[in-house]
C-alpha cells in the first residue's frame, strides 16, 4: 500500500494549488507535517475571501483529560468534522485562540504562540509568574489565562509589531505583552472584573462585568481610563464581548443574558443552563474614544453606548476564543450556510462544568437577532475538557 506521506513535495504543491475551500485546506494539511508545509505555501483566497477574513471553524474540545493532542475541526460551510490534526504540542495543555494562533498554556505557566495549520516554530512568551501580582492569586496555572487575543497574526505584523493581550487571574484583570518584553505588563486601571478584550486602530479596548468599556495605549506603560459605561440591568448576566462593529470608528459590546439558574415555578428545583438571550450596543468611537495620543494625553468625556436591534451583514462569533466580528459576503456562494444578523456562540462558563448534571461546554447555538430565538449547530459529545474547551478558530496558513 502506498504511503501518501512519501509523495513529493512539488507534487504536493500542484495537488494544494487546486484546492478551493478552506475546509479542504484544514483537511489536506492534517495528513501529514509536509503535506501540511504544501498547504501553507500556498496562501490564496477562498471564494473570493482574504484569508484574513476566512470563516470561523469550531475547534472541538478535548474529549477528555486524557488528552492525545487530537483535535478534530468542524465546518460550519460542510456541516461536519471535516478534519482530525494530531497536533502533539497540544497534548495535556490549555488552549484559546485569535487570529488563527493559539495561545499553549502549560501546566507549571509556561505559554508560547502557536500556528496550528503552520509548520513554523512557536514564539515563546514570558511564563505566567512574570504578571505582576502573580504570586497573590495562589493560581492553577492552568485556568490562570481566562481570556486571550492579539492584535495581529505574528507571521504578518511588521517588525514584530504585535500585541499580545491576556485577562488573568482570580480577579480578572488584564495584561500585556509586545515583542523584546521579558515579561508582563499590567493594567494600571482596575475596575470589575473584565470580560473580554480586542484591539482597534492601536489600542486596547476591554469591557468588564459591570458593563465598563476600558481603552489602554500599550505604548504608554498601560495607562488606562473608563471611556463608557453600559447602563443595563444585568440579572441573569451570563458574559459580555466586545468586537468592531460595520461601521468605522465604532464597536460593538454584546451582553448575554442566561436563563434563571433556578426556575421558581419548578418543584424539583435543577439547576437551568443556557443563554436566553443577547443585546448588542454599539459605541461611536469617532466622538472622542480613541485613547490618548502621543503624548499620553486622555479626554475627561464618556462616551454613549446605543442598543441596536441589528448587526446589518455581519455575523458574529464569540465563546472561549477571541471575539470575531465577520462580514457575510452578499453573494450567497462564497459564504453558504453563514447567516448575517446572526450569533454563533459556544459555552464559555467555568460554573457549568460542575453545577449541572449535563456538565459544562453544551451550550452552543446560532442565536438570531431578528427573532431572538436560538437554533442549535453542533451537538457536543457527552464528555468535555474545561481545559481545552471548544473554540472558534480562523485558519491561517
Amino acid at each position: 500500500m502506498a504511503n501518501w506521506c512519501e509523495l513529493q513535495y512539488d507534487m504536493l504543491e500542484v495537488i494544494a494549488q487546486h484546492l478551493t475551500k478552506i475546509e479542504d485546506y484544514v483537511a489536506f494539511g492534517a495528513v501529514c507535517t509536509s503535506w501540511r508545509a504544501a498547504a501553507a505555501n500556498k496562501k490564496k483566497n477562498f471564494r473570493g475571501i482574504p484569508l484574513w477574513k476566512q470563516i470561523p471553524c469550531l475547534m472541538v474540545a478535548a474529549k477528555d483529560e486524557n488528552d492525545v493532542g487530537d483535535r478534530e475541526f468542524y465546518s460550519l460551510l460542510e456541516n461536519e468534522v471535516v478534519a482530525k490534526v494530531n497536533l502533539p504540542k497540544l497534548k495535556g495543555k490549555r488552549c484559546l485562540e485569535s487570529f488563527g494562533w493559539l495561545l499553549v498554556i502549560e501546566e507549571k505557566g509556561d505559554m508560547s504562540l502557536l500556528n496550528p495549520f503552520s509548520s513554523g516554530p512557536e514564539i515563546p512568551l514570558p511564563n505566567q509568574n512574570t504578571v505582576p501580582g502573580y504570586d497573590r492569586y495562589e493560581p492553577d496555572a492552568f485556568i490562570f489565562v481566562e481570556k486571550f487575543a492579539l492584535s495581529a497574526r505574528p507571521s504578518e505584523a511588521e517588525e514584530e509589531d504585535y500585541v499580545v493581550m491576556l485577562i488573568c487571574g482570580s480577579v480578572r484583570f488584564l495584561a500585556f505583552w509586545k515583542p523584546g518584553d521579558q515579561s508582563w505588563n499590567r493594567v494600571v486601571l482596575r475596575v470589575s472584573v473584565y470580560s473580554d478584550v480586542t484591539y482597534y486602530n492601536g489600542q486596547i479596548y476591554a469591557v468588564d462585568k459591570k458593563g465598563n468599556v476600558v481603552v489602554c495605549n500599550p505604548k504608554i506603560n498601560g495607562e488606562a481610563r473608563i471611556l463608557a459605561t453600559l447602563c443595563y440591568r444585568f440579572w441573569y448576566l451570563k458574559q459580555l464581548y466586545i468586537a468592531e462593529s460595520e461601521r468605522e470608528e465604532s464597536l460593538l459590546v454584546v451582553t448575554r443574558d442566561n436563563f434563571p439558574f433556578f426556575d421558581d415555578d419548578a418543584e424539583d428545583r435543577e439547576p437551568r443552563y443556557g443563554t436566553a438571550e443577547f443585546k448588542v450596543f454599539e459605541l461611536d468611537l469617532s466622538a472622542g474614544g480613541r485613547g490618548g495620543g502621543q503624548g499620553g494625553s486622555w479626554s475627561s468625556s464618556r462616551l454613549c453606548l446605543k442598543e441596536i436591534k441589528s448587526l446589518g451583514n455581519r455575523a458574529l462569533f464569540l465563546g472561549h476564543s477571541a471575539t470575531v466580528s465577520f462580514e457575510v459576503p452578499s453573494n450567497g456562494k462564497l459564504a453558504p450556510g453563514i447567516k448575517p444578523n446572526h450569533i454563533y456562540f459556544t459555552d464559555d462558563c467555568w460554573l457549568g462544568y460542575g453545577a449541572t448534571a449535563g456538565g459544562g461546554g453544551k451550550d452552543m447555538g446560532v442565536y438570531n437577532m431578528e427573532t431572538g430565538t436560538v437554533e442549535p449547530f453542533y451537538h457536543a459529545p457527552k464528555v468535555l475538557s474545561y481545559i481545552c474547551p471548544s473554540a472558534w478558530i480562523t485558519p491561517n496558513f
